[in-house]
């Protein structure tokens, strides 16, 4: 067991009362651990404390995972189980931890040269303890490794039905062949049954599985012309397919082909149990362009096409944060002509609004590598709003500089939406709190470092920004914005670590 040296012994509560959106902040206890070790989940939280899975390595990548409880107070309960605490010949791979009721449940695989072998393990949440695996199902080698078999398991909302989806390895040249189980909460096995998708591998890329409400499952795919086509960038001879698993059957819902331009990945949204938007960024520049915005709503039950838009965004929002001048004039010019475009932005997040309205999230966002290091480069966010028609109401741009050496965890940003507003939680340098136009300071290398809510009026897409919490509150701590999870409907739990080193760590309480 580790031991854990508490450098504060209590929470410290900040008030923003000055501030429009009142937001609270709950500062933990900074803690030491004696490894380098970082958690990669907040897993969840019962009367007894708080559960991290933590990994070891700088950036978690280590082999060794360890599910690690925290007192109510947020202070180490010194208190931890390894999630591998047999010796296992084959390769471990972790499909992850969830809280079901009153205990975690681990699903892993273990790979070697017959396939993949399932299993899952449960952590008794009163006693702490952990349970013997117990065998979920086998994947044999068919004409292909079991390592290139895709793998995820899915939850129901009610806690009820645990879905573990998984193709069969064959070659490329083969129908693409799938199998999904069900199983109660316990893991007793509900169904069983193998399909056939009607493309051969080669050509198939499976982009997201889901569950509705209901919990039918539907899966998102790309389909390429060739395999040629796969590998080629510079073209767009390719589909998006939705199917719909229903008892024994496999069938396609829609088919969204690209109309003469790049629509690289689509996010799913679920408006209610039998309605759903795809939404996704095109280009007619290049894959990694941003020229506009499409919006597809699907009726799941009826398989129609509700509307299908492709939005194209206008030359004030490509310069949005270029300040007045010559070289605004000759950049808008450009882009009138073609030559210019919302260059390396990715496709973050959709959120549903009320009355159908969506919200899209990109952000700027690539990497460098040079001399042995890579560079990561997260910079402005993209907001746009849809009407429940998929038609753009308003599109804005957010500055944001985070230029980072090796490491991106620290960088890009969590959005939230809560009381009528979308707030995007990131770090940032104080100095650009009142940023509209022209070059902004990046937050690693500044010494006015911040962490920051920019609220967005969803009526307008006007935004302020707010300093959540001054860096020199947090004693050298990093926040990390994708490391959270929500305690209750109004406070959200996140994480933070010294980057200089790791092991001093703390939390900390966001309160809407």
């Amino acid at each position: 067991m580790k031991k854990f040296a508490i450098s504060l012994l209590f929470i410290i509560c900040f008030n923003l009362s000055n501030s429009q959106d009142n937001i609270q902040v709950e500062f933990g206890s900074v803690f030491k651990n004696e490894k380098r070790e970082i958690p990669i989940d907040i897993i969840g939280k019962d009367e007894n404390g708080y559960y991290l899975l933590y990994s070891e390595g700088k950036y978690g990548q280590g082999d060794d995972m360890f599910l690690r409880k925290f007192n109510l107070d947020l202070t180490p309960s010194e208190q931890e189980i390894n999630l591998k605490s047999e010796t296992y010949e084959d390769k471990f791979n972790s499909l992850g931890l969830v809280k079901i009721k009153d205990k975690i449940t681990h699903v892993f695989y273990l790979l070697n040269d017959e396939g993949k072998t399932f299993y899952h393990q449960s952590v008794d949440l009163k006693t702490f303890t952990l349970y013997e695996k117990k065998l979920i199902t086998t994947i044999e080698n068919d004409s292909k490794s079991a390592k290139n078999s895709l793998s995820k398991f899915m939850i129901s909302d009610d806690e009820n039905t645990i879905t573990l989806f998984y193709t069969i390895p064959n070659k490329n040249k083969e129908i693409a062949k799938i199998k999904v189980q069900t199983f109660d909460s316990d893991f007793n096995e509900i169904t069983n049954t193998s399909y056939e998708l009607p493309y051969k591998n080669d050509v198939l890329s499976i982009h997201n599985i889901f569950l509705n409400k209901k919990n039918k499952l539907f899966i998102l795919c790309k389909i390429y012309e060739s395999y040629k086509v796969l590998n080629d960038e510079n073209n767009h001879r390719y589909e998006f397919q939705l199917f719909k698993i229903q008892q024994e059957n496999i069938s396609s819902i829609c088919t969204i082909k690209p109309n003469n331009v790049h629509l690289r990945t689509l996010n799913v949204t679920l408006l209610n149990d039998d309605e759903l938007v795809l939404t996704g960024m095109y280009s007619a520049k290049d894959m990694y362009a941003m020229s506009g915005i499409f919006a597809s709503k699907i009726n799941l039950e009826s398989e129609n096409i509700l509307y299908s838009k492709y939005n194209k965004l206008s030359s004030d929002f490509f310069a949005k944060l270029i300040e007045d001048g010559k070289k605004k004039d000759k950049a808008i010019d450009k882009f009138n002509q073609g030559k210019r475009d919302n260059q390396n932005f990715v496709l973050k997040q959709t959120i549903k609004l009320d009355n159908d309205e969506l919200l899209v999230l990109a952000e700027k966002s690539w990497s460098y590598s040079y001399n042995y290091a890579i560079t990561y480069y997260h910079h402005d966010i993209a907001t746009i709003k849809l009407n429940n028609q998929g038609n753009i109401i308003w599109a804005n741009k957010i500055g944001k500089r985070n230029d980072k050496s090796n490491v991106p965890i620290y960088s890009s940003f969590l959005p939230i939406y809560k009381n009528n507003k979308v707030y995007l939680l990131y770090n940032c340098s104080a100095k650009n709190l009142n940023h509209r136009t022209g070059p902004l300071a990046n937050y690693f290398v500044d010494f006015d470092k911040a962490f920051l809510s920019t609220s967005v009026d969803l009526n307008s897409g006007n935004y302020k920004r707010q300093v959540l919490i001054n860096n020199n509150q947090l004693d050298g701590i990093t926040i990390r914005p994708f490391l959270y999870n929500w305690i209750n409907e109004n406070t959200l739990l996140m994480f933070g670590q010294d980057i200089d080193n790791l092991k001093n760590q703390r939390f900390v309480k966001i309160l809407f």
